[in-house]
């Protein structure tokens, strides 16, 4: 009894985090984060995670859509409009500038991609279409909420290569962290009927997982 007590007295957002330590840890503490951390990322690497997250867009505004759809309120459909507009006229061109930049051949864009990359794909865009509203929200934490806090902390000792402070930055900067702030909230104003923790908790993790492997398979030949 008094166990569900203490339960009780921690937000959904704090539960969902203490169920899945390890794989947030993992995540935190993955070579790239750290290589990046340490200023000693490859280029080549940085540029093949580039072309793998910047093909990644076009299914986080499906993921979104899916959302907005499935959304609840208007201001909830309000909110992720916004979400939609900030990936289409600044995380494009974003990657549209960069890999210009890098020199990328127009070619990469049919190049098959890396079994742990189109799993992470087709893992986000599975929950996105398959699960609930609250299910896919969490899903999005669990990514977005990864990516604020070790791009905060990497943020503070900036990259010598410009590409990936930008980058780094894009994802420091309180419009990001505003959009995580949003999910949180999101979660964490779910009534106990309206939020499965079970069903949370395996999705929050199982984002991390993929997350892991996308992540690493930027640093393939």
């Amino acid at each position: 009894m008094q166990m569900n007590t203490d339960i009780k007295q921690h937000s959904h957002t704090e539960r969902l985090f203490a169920s899945a330590t390890d794989v947030w840890q993992a995540m935190q503490e993955h070579r790239f984060v750290v290589d990046i951390e340490r200023d000693r990322l490859p280029a080549d690497s940085f540029a093949r995670y580039l072309s793998y997250e910047g093909r990644f867009v076009e299914t986080a505004m499906a993921i979104f859509g899916y959302a907005l759809v499935k959304a609840d309120t208007i201001a909830h459909k309000h909110w992720l409009i916004g979400v939609l507009n900030a990936l289409s006229t600044e995380q494009v061109p974003y990657f549209e500038r960069t890999l210009a930049a890098l020199g990328l051949p127009a070619s990469h864009i049919d190049a098959p991609l890396p079994v742990p990359v189109t799993a992470f794909d087709s893992g986000m865009l599975e929950i996105a279409r398959q699960r609930t509203y609250e299910e896919v929200i969490v899903s999005m934490l669990a990514a977005e909420w990864m990516y604020g806090t070790w791009c905060t902390r990497a943020n503070q000792t900036p990259s010598s290569n410009p590409f990936v402070r930008e980058w780094v930055a894009l994802h420091a900067e309180p419009t990001f962290l505003n959009q995580v702030q949003w999910l949180k909230d999101q979660v964490n104003g779910w009534s106990e009927q309206r939020f499965d923790f079970a069903r949370s908790s395996a999705i929050f993790r199982k984002v991390l997982a993929l997350e892991i492997d996308f992540h690493s398979a930027c640093y393939a030949a």
